[in-house]
């Protein structure tokens, strides 16, 4: 039906009560209206009997107006209720369905959406649970595959077809130094994979790297690459693969890369000794290049034996054969136990490094040799924990590597016995200050065994060594190291008797093969008498420079000790730019002194007058020195004019508290003084002569004005 204005209005206005609220208020002013027509009627008709008949009918319309507005409100809130049930979770709250009507059918179709929604829900929560199943199991099966290729001894890196770093093994992130950041890193690759050319410095172009050529579809191999850790350089061997995805586009690349420090020192040092043998090398090598440039997968890229065995020592898959030399091939090993294809002492071994590292849940590494028809093989053997009581066991043939350490020991033989016939004091440590070699003067030094102090500190085979001389001659080797610069000089050095002597000491830096600076060699010549002679001569000399710098007579600075004085501090003071002030006196009337009284008496007066104006200038730095005869000079560094004039009187006054008589002076019955004050701030137009030019027209004009005075001169 249309809606009329008034209609419109009315909804707006009624819109914020309840529903309820709008039924009774509808229902009251329907009563009110029948009330007050009735009234109406009854009044101007004056029937009693029919107000009272109407009055009954009211209240039986009351009755069932309110059973009415009950009977539309009671179902509408049930549903009400149902409604907030079902949206905080609760489907156990159907709706009564007690009749056929509108409000029924209502119910009973609220019935059937909750029914819906529960089994719904219900199915959901098993969709939920099976997920929840199948993320454990890929993490689980996650962790097992990166548990595996971090107990690998080598790096493994995958990048995706961006160039993206999308997993680095514990082994690349060493190699790489990206120990820091997260298996997954989600770097490039020229930001992660940063490596030289050997022997070069020069840095490996990213596009000739080959996991670059792997991202472009083909595999890659390497071993001219070099990775500098820490500054130092590792030389690595790299095999890559390209992973396809269904459309044939490179999806993933694999890069397998290896420290292949020692089979580069190895070859270093057989190369040196046997031709034949670097043939052969090169020869396995370029086949060993070829083989890996043909692998296609990660596991085959791998040098090493790989296998997968049970808890109890059963063979459950030979993984990779790599480049070991077998026992046994890997198809009559699988489904085998160890003990009927391994020799017995073996088998033993390999199971008790089986049962540790299921017990530890930690990598057990072991090497162990035998012999074949080719010879003795050395192998190292790695077992890690792979699963519930399954191991994974990598096999790595270490025979080159033992025949070059046994090359290595036998070199180191032979320069131990060249430093043993050196009589000075050799000694070759670490950056930590522990003991790599030492000959036998070094070891006599202490009363032990070279081979008792290699691994050692020095205070661990001296105790009389002090905190203090251990902690300095760290600070010396650190220095060393990290300057490359050698150190020269002189030490006393203490042995474990408690004897102290004197060693000329030469601390060079200590380079290992690959040119890095891992310590320091120092060499120790004995100087101890030279030292002795070096000490005596030195007290002799510092004798002779008092003596040439002391006046005989008064025992105070001389004439040319004040020179040196004045001229160290005028140089000084011109560039502080502070005053400097001298002071000039002589005593009056001395000849005629030393004529009445003699020439002794006179030496004595002049001590006498020495030591009183030596208590009269008491700064560490004013010097008083004997300028000539009777006269003395007072150099004040840093003082002005009315600093001098101070010292002046103090001056007058202590030779006056001596009272020494004079017969023969016209001003004073005792020996009296005539002072010359010059003060000035120096300048490089200046100079010293100036200034005592100053000090003795001063004391002339001190003089010339009756004596037993002091006068100012400034400049």
């Amino acid at each position: 039906m249309p809606k009329l204005p008034l209609y419109r209005s009315l909804s707006r206005l009624l819109r914020p009560f309840s529903l309820k609220t709008v039924l009774v208020a509808v229902f009251v002013l329907q009563i009110i209206s029948v009330v007050g027509l009735l009234g109406f009627l009854t009044f101007y008709l004056g029937s009693w009997p029919v107000a009272l008949l109407s009055l009954g009918a009211i209240s039986c319309s009351v009755v069932v107006g309110l059973a009415v507005v009950n009977r539309i409100l009671q179902p509408i809130a049930q549903l009400q209720r149902a409604i907030q049930a079902t949206a905080e979770g609760n489907w156990q709250t159907p709706l009564p369905v007690n009749n056929l009507d509108e409000l029924g059918q209502l119910a009973r179709a609220f019935n059937g959406m909750g029914a819906k929604l529960r089994d719904s829900f219900t199915e959901l929560e098993h969709l939920n649970v099976e997920l929840q199943h199948l993320n454990r199991e890929i993490q689980r099966s996650e962790r097992r595959w990166r548990q595996f290729l971090d107990g690998i001894p080598l790096g493994i890196a995958v990048y995706d077809r961006q160039g993206q770093m999308v997993f680095a093994s514990q082994q690349a992130r060493i190699l790489l130094c990206l120990e820091d950041m997260p298996s997954v890193p989600s770097l490039a690759l020229e930001e992660t994979f940063i490596a030289y050319r050997v022997n070069s410095g020069d840095r490996y172009p990213t596009a000739d790297l080959p996991i670059a050529q792997a991202l472009r579809g083909q595999a890659g191999w390497a071993d001219d690459l070099e990775l500098r850790p820490g500054n130092r350089p590792i030389p690595i061997e790299m095999a890559t693969t390209p992973i396809f995805d269904q459309t044939g586009q490179v999806e993933y690349a694999i890069a397998a890369f290896q420290d292949i420090t020692t089979r580069k020192q190895a070859q270093t040092l057989l190369a040196n000794y046997n031709q034949t043998l670097e043939r052969q090398v090169a020869d396995r090598t370029a086949a060993l290049r070829q083989a890996e440039a043909t692998q296609r997968i990660i596991l085959e890229a791998i040098p090493d034996l790989l296998m997968r065995l049970s808890g109890d020592g059963v063979c459950l898959d030979v993984m990779n054969a790599g480049s070991v030399d077998l026992i046994v091939e890997p198809s009559a090993q699988i489904g085998r136990p160890m003990h009927e294809v391994l020799p017995a002492d073996m088998a033993a071994e390999r199971m008790h490094y089986i049962r540790l590292a299921l017990q530890t849940g930690q990598p057990q590494v072991y090497e162990y040799q035998f012999q074949n028809a080719k010879g003795w093989h050395y192998e190292e053997s790695r077992i890690v924990t792979s699963g519930p009581n399954e191991v994974l066991a990598i096999i790595r043939d270490i025979t080159e590597r033992k025949q070059a350490e046994a090359a290595i020991a036998s070199q180191r033989q032979f320069l131990q016995n060249v430093i043993d016939s050196i009589p000075s004091i050799i000694v070759v440590k670490d950056r930590h200050g522990r003991v790599k070699m030492a000959n036998r003067a070094s070891a006599a030094l202490h009363g032990i065994t070279p081979t008792d102090m290699v691994g050692k500190l020095d205070t661990d085979f001296n105790p009389n060594i002090s905190i203090s001389e251990a902690a300095q001659q760290h600070h010396i080797h650190q220095q060393v190291i990290g300057t490359q610069v050698p150190y020269q000089g002189e030490q006393e050095i203490i042995d474990r008797v408690g004897t102290r002597r004197w060693y000329q000491v030469v601390i060079s830096p200590f380079r290992d093969t690959g040119g890095t600076v891992n310590g320091v060699i120092t060499n120790c010549i004995d100087i101890t008498d030279r030292k002795g002679m070096e000490t005596a001569l030195k007290t002799a000399n510092e004798k002779l420079g008092r003596l040439a710098t002391l006046d005989g007579l008064t025992q105070i600075p001389n004439r040319r000790r004040f020179d040196q004085y004045l001229e160290q501090e005028w140089q000084r003071l011109v560039r502080e730019q502070q005053p400097l002030s001298l002071i000039m006196f002589d005593v009056d009337f001395f000849k005629p002194y030393n004529d009445c009284l003699g020439h002794q008496q006179g030496d004595e007066a002049l001590i006498a007058i020495a030591a009183a104006a030596t208590r009269a200038v008491k700064r560490a730095a004013d010097l008083l020195a004997r300028y000539g005869g009777e006269e003395f000079a007072v150099i004040l560094p840093n003082t002005r004019r009315a600093g001098a004039e101070i010292v002046a009187k103090a001056l007058q006054a202590e030779i006056a508290a001596l009272q020494i008589a004079h017969p023969q002076s016209p001003v004073s019955d005792y020996l009296t003084i005539s002072i010359g004050i010059a003060s000035v701030v120096p300048t490089t137009d200046q100079s010293p002569e100036d200034l005592i030019a100053a000090a003795d027209a001063a004391l002339y004009q001190a003089k010339r004005r009756g004596r037993d005075r002091y006068w100012i001169r400034l400049i």
